[in-house]
């Protein structure tokens, strides 16, 4: 039997569900189908490593919406637990545990997400390897650490130092594993080293230029096997990176991007007519380079998902680009990225000049005034910002504001003029971000 809709939609992550719901919103007699192969919509697996840590008590609360608010309130018809096996011009199969079903699409949008990138090594698959992108993998991992004491993580990135911090404090050892020199690629050497101090000092045994060879055990895991030894363990997080969920683009002949994620225009517009993506399984355009660039980010896909939402219904819309800002915890320390590390400005052709101050966030005078460290990266030719990093405490007002003025293509002295609030409980009256422009500025003009 073949059903007939008006558009179907391919994930119910972030960008799928805003589409969905943009759609529907719009106009309310379109058949919008969601076809999601987890169990839940509209969820949050970035909040996962804090469920497993406790911080977040129950599953439910990672969901941002109840199914009933998309199927009931907003006239969405969606299909959990359910995969799409095929995809062709025109249609789709979709599989669950009543069968297979074909559905005739007017538009599809693509919005698949991205899928752990997991190492080729034996052990993989025993029980206590554990990824987390999908609710169902924390609920999973969450159960069996209950009897677990010593943990080891692959994997420095956002995942691996936010699971590093809430394992260990649920008390479990920790041992977090590294390929490259330094944890947390997506910021230079002289932060990550900030990072990785903090990591140390509150317990983790950090092992940095580390490969995976071997995860060992006869019905679980007991060892981890790296290229510098072998090390006792109960439980494996593999946190080694993702990657753009493209199969189902491919299978429909829709063109990817030098990135590997879905090539898409500022519409979500893909090559194949009436396919749409949107989220991590498309790119944007990076607003410092220019250039296509991947974004796995989930207020990103938000955006991307209005946009296609829009452009499905008819309505001129278009998503600018972005500039890949994000935020996270190591224990006491709060990091801050965003655009374009000193490494990769280089590589992108630009000649890359920078400034690192430290400073206290609040007037000296004020009790609870922390430490922080921000660094600033631009062009030495042209004076433009290129990125910059921000950690230590109370950075997220600071690195929005630095994520702002990159988007706009501004100036060394455009973020020195900036006019930002002051009052001692808040800021010094020469806030961080200010002082290191003005370090900068004085560097780019040789003062």
């Amino acid at each position: 039997m073949t059903e007939k809709v008006d558009v179907a939609i391919i994930g119910g992550g972030p960008a799928g569900m805003t589409a969905a719901s943009r759609i529907k919103r719009i106009n309310p007699k379109l058949r919008v189908v969601v076809f999601e192969r987890s169990n839940y919509v509209s969820y949050a697996p970035c909040g996962l490593p804090y469920y497993l840590g406790g911080i977040v008590k129950e599953l439910d609360q990672l969901v941002h919406y109840p199914l009933r608010v998309f199927t009931e309130e907003r006239g969405i018809e969606v299909h959990i637990k359910t995969t799409v096996t095929e995809l062709g011009p025109g249609y789709l199969k979709a599989r669950n545990s009543d069968g297979e079903k074909t559905y005739e699409w007017n538009k599809l949008l693509i919005a698949t997400g991205a899928r752990p990138k997991i190492p080729k090594v034996d052990g993989i698959n025993l029980p206590g390897v554990f990824t987390l992108r999908i609710l169902e993998d924390g609920e999973s991992a969450r159960k069996y650490l209950q009897n677990v004491n010593t943990v080891a993580i692959v994997g420095g990135g956002y995942i691996g130092l936010e699971l590093a911090e809430n394992l260990k404090n649920l008390g479990k050892k920790v041992l977090l594993f590294e390929l490259l020199p330094h944890v947390l690629p997506a910021v230079d050497p002289d932060i990550a080293v900030q990072i990785e101090k903090e990591l140390v000092s509150n317990g983790v045994e950090l092992h940095l230029g580390e490969g995976l060879k071997a995860i060992h055990g006869k019905e679980r895991v007991e060892s981890l096997e790296t290229t510098n030894g072998e090390y006792k363990v109960e439980a494996v997080f593999i946190a080694t990176g993702i990657a753009p969920e493209t199969s189902l683009g491919e299978m429909l002949g829709v063109k990817k991007g030098a990135t590997g994620a879905l090539s898409v225009d500022k519409a979500m517009r893909t090559n194949v007519e009436n396919v749409f993506a949107a989220g991590d399984v498309a790119e944007a355009i990076n607003l410092v380079t220019g250039k296509p660039d991947w974004f796995p980010l989930a207020p990103v896909a938000n955006k991307m998902g209005y946009v296609a939402g829009a452009t499905m219904s008819g309505i001129d819309a278009e998503f600018p680009g972005a500039v890949g800002t994000s935020v996270t915890r190591v224990f006491g320390l709060e990091v801050g990225r965003t655009g374009l590390t000193e490494e990769r400005a280089r590589r992108e052709g630009f000649e890359p000049v920078s400034a690192t101050i430290t400073s206290n966030t609040k007037a000296s005078y004020i009790p609870g005034a922390g430490q922080v460290t921000v660094k600033l990266i631009a062009d030495a030719k042209t004076g433009r910002l290129l990125g910059g990093q921000i950690v230590g405490k109370d950075i997220l007002a600071r690195i929005n504001t630095l994520a702002t003025l990159l988007a706009m293509g501004a100036k060394v002295e455009d973020a020195f003029f900036a006019d930002l609030g002051y009052a001692p409980p808040f800021a010094p009256v020469w806030d961080p971000l200010i002082v290191a422009a003005r370090v900068l500025m004085g560097k780019i003009k040789g003062q």
